[in-house]
């Protein structure tokens, strides 16, 4: 098995872009943010809520449910019709990227239907309360979420005695604050977070099906995680690591995950390319720089930022290789392990670099 330093380097280029197409598909959001917001303030603007008795504030909010609900379905169909074309578009890249590194083998693109039952059949690799969730159920329970957050408020303040004023407030935000402070721009940063997930989650699987559609090339893969200070523990320490092409987590592996994955290739196909790049905060370095190794080369006060003092030291001064550093940070099933526990698996480390 070999890793063509030049998918790498296309793949590592391509993921900055569609980051850039995570942004865009989370800002169309907005509209959808907007029509909540005059929704809310259609069903509720001219009621005195606190002249209301209980059985009427429930139909109030069976309504005002119904709505937002509607919206959110409305939402969803938007985009998981773009989410379609996403992956069409992922499973095409990865057959081009392989061609260009392969000689004499045409690569075979998996159909877009197949491509399609995939993305929305495979669970999600993120960890935590939405491990294990497929797509759908991914987005739809977030929405459902949101939706019990705006009615919960407005029951709340109902039985504070808030007035409908107060109530829309604390929905809606404060004019002074530029509407930062409310409900809903909770669920704005929540929707944007949701949607990268859901646009990193179908490149990821529409790439694992044109891996598929080609036995005999694709062996295994490699995590590839951004280098910059906003990489969280879990990915700094995936990074570089390799995995059966059909076992291990793929990106995203937590929410607003920005890593991705290269195909190791069998040992026997020969590359067009070497000494390629990846991307990081810097422009690009080497592509076989990982994480850990690139954050040693990195001023202190960077290092300090992007993993906290403690860590800093460790990695400075504990006499780890950057290998060992990554290993030391994760646990079996791949959840970030606290300094405490990172002590007990190392304590001669943690006394070498006085912390």
């Amino acid at each position: 098995m070999a890793t063509s330093q030049q998918l790498i380097e296309q793949t590592t280029r391509h993921q900055v872009y569609l980051e850039r197409l995570k942004s865009g598909q989370a800002n169309q959001f907005a509209s959808f943010l907007q029509e909540i917001d005059r929704s809310i303030r259609l069903r509720l603007s001219g009621e005195d809520l606190t002249a209301f008795n209980r059985q009427r504030l429930d139909r109030l909010l069976a309504v005002v449910e119904s709505d937002l609900s509607a919206i959110y379905a409305r939402h969803w169909n938007d985009l998981s019709g773009n989410l379609v074309e996403i992956a069409e578009y992922e499973s095409g890249f990865e057959a081009r990227s392989l061609d260009q590194v392969l000689e004499g083998f045409g690569t075979t693109i998996p159909a877009p239907s197949q491509v399609t039952a995939a993305v929305f059949a495979a669970p999600l690799s993120v960890r935590g309360a939405d491990g294990g969730k497929l797509l759908e159920p991914f987005i739809k329970d977030w929405s459902a979420n949101e939706v019990k957050r705006v009615s919960g408020a407005v029951r709340q303040g109902f039985y504070e005695g808030q007035t409908t004023s107060q109530i829309l407030q604390a929905v809606r935000g404060t004019r002074a604050n530029k509407y930062r402070d409310g409900i809903l721009a909770v669920t704005s940063r929540g929707a944007k977070a949701v949607v990268r997930t859901a646009v990193q989650h179908t490149a990821s699987i529409a790439r694992q099906q044109t891996w598929d559609e080609n036995p005999g090339v694709v062996k295994s893969v490699r995590w590839v995680s951004t280098l910059d200070g906003r990489t969280t523990q879990t990915c700094r320490s995936l990074d570089g690591q390799i995995f059966d092409k059909d076992k291990g987590p793929r990106p995203p592996i937590h929410v607003n995950c920005r890593s991705t994955t290269v195909a190791e290739l069998d040992g026997r196909f020969a590359f067009l390319k070497q000494g390629a790049t990846r991307a990081s905060k810097d422009g690009y370095v080497d592509a076989d720089l990982t994480y850990y190794e690139w954050l040693k080369k990195q001023p202190k006060g960077f290092q300090v930022d992007a993993i906290g003092k403690t860590r800093a030291e460790l990695l400075r001064n504990g006499g780890l290789t950057a290998e060992r550093f990554s290993e030391l940070n994760l646990g079996k099933n791949f959840e970030p392990l606290t300094l405490d526990q990172m002590r007990e698996i190392e304590p001669t480390a943690f006394e070498k670099a006085g912390v």
